[in-house]
């Protein structure tokens, strides 16, 4: 018993620490996850604005040429 209780202990110890370093990996690797998420929702929601930015500067100068057109009628 004097000797199996130390080897139990130590085995009982070994395994909390590799279970908190397990923890504390697949926290580190959800929070990437979650960031990488993140990211491409932000990349696809600029994308969208930029490509409205642009259509919308595209007929504001077919607005301008139309009116221009018109005007020397």
């Amino acid at each position: 018993m004097n000797a199996i209780l130390p080897l139990y202990l130590n085995g009982q110890m070994l395994r909390t620490l590799q279970e908190s370093v397990a923890s504390e990996l697949a926290a580190r690797m959800q929070s990437m996850q979650n960031a990488s998420d993140n990211a491409g929702e932000l990349a696809d929601k600029l994308s969208l604005q930029y490509n409205r930015a642009r259509q919308a500067a595209v007929t504001q100068e077919l607005l301008e040429i139309v009116a221009g057109a018109s005007s020397v009628q």
